[in-house]
């Protein structure tokens, strides 16, 4: 039996997890992939055609060009990552089916490698998006909130679009607009106009906001040219360099919904050192109602879980 379990690939559970290693905790990080979903890869129009802002955290090989365009926070998950892999026995790649928790102990199911025990846990299983479900989806970027900064720096001069009405959306369109051309906001659904940063996106002549319009289409060759937009029967086409999806995420918590409170919309509560309402069990990252998709907050949520679980283990009695 392990002392702690840690479930999740991406920099929250990377992170707990070097500090696992560092607190010699007797520790077993479960993961389907590792990396998370910390960026995309983005390719604009540009005079010669070529792929920008590449930003990734696993990396076979890497070349001087793709080296520079990484951001901080994704370079330090990848140092991360090489010290977790360097953990064998500790690290194990599989498909958790269940988490169940029985006499203080907590029991998670894989697909390939039976049943895993730990005194405490961390959940760090992220979320995923709803698809679009249109043509040319795989020409938009996800994962804005993670890099909108450093695509604002490689957009300088061009056209972008953000589809969405997610706080992250209405943040991303504000920071790309420091140096676009021009930057889109759409969505099917009105924004707030009380909130600080719409009013100051209504100011600005270089961004237009498209309420109640729909996106239908995005068409490209290796990257994003138009995208085809609706409302109520009006159809418009916008020229663009790039484009990215920040819809409302939806967490992967059902595996402790039975173990936990959760919010309306599926996220684990946390207080303020990432406890859950299950001694023991502790969350980090996009599972959870900590508000921020960066993966700095993330590295930082995944270490203070784990040194909450730490404490926790600590004040439990000795068992032999």
């Amino acid at each position: 039996m392990y002392d702690l379990i840690i479930l999740g690939g991406g920099p929250a559970g990377q992170a707990a997890a070097v500090y696992a290693i560092g607190k010699q905790i007797n520790f077993l990080m479960i993961y389907k992939a590792l990396g998370g979903r910390v960026g995309e890869k983005i390719m604009v129009r540009s005079e010669e055609d070529v792929s920008v802002g590449h930003i990734l955290v696993h990396f076979e090989s890497v070349d001087p060009v793709e080296k520079e365009d990484r951001l901080v926070g994704t370079e330090a998950v990848h140092l991360f990552e090489s010290q977790v892999m360097s953990q064998k026995g500790h690290i194990l790649k599989d498909q958790v089916t269940s988490v169940n928790h029985k006499d203080g102990i907590f029991e998670v199911g894989t697909e390939r490698n039976g049943v895993q025990k730990s005194r405490a846990l961390i959940i760090a299983t992220g979320g995923r998006e709803q698809p679009l479900n249109i043509p040319g989806e795989e020409l938009l970027v996800r994962g804005l909130g993670y890099q909108s900064a450093t695509h604002a720096e490689k957009l300088a001069g061009k056209t972008a679009a953000v589809i969405g009405v997610t706080e992250r959306a209405l943040h991303g369109v504000a920071e790309l607009a420091q140096t676009t051309r021009h930057a889109y906001l759409i969505t099917p659904e009105p924004v707030k106009p009380t909130v600080p940063i719409v009013q100051a996106l209504r100011q600005r002549p270089d961004v237009e906001i498209l309420e109640g319009y729909e996106v239908k289409e995005a068409r490209g060759s290796t990257h994003v040219e138009q995208l085809i937009v609706v409302k109520q029967g009006e159809t418009r086409q916008l020229d663009v360099d790039a484009a990215f999806v920040a819809h409302a995420l939806i967490p992967h918590s059902d595996l402790v919904k039975h173990l936990v409170e959760t919010d309306p919309d599926g996220f684990i509560k946390i207080n303020e050192r990432n406890g859950t309402s299950l001694p023991g069990l502790y969350a980090a990252g996009e599972v959870t109602t900590a508000f921020g998709r960066e993966v700095l907050i993330a590295i930082g949520e995944g270490a203070r879980a784990a040194l909450s679980a730490h404490d926790y283990l600590l004040a439990q009695p000795v068992t032999k």
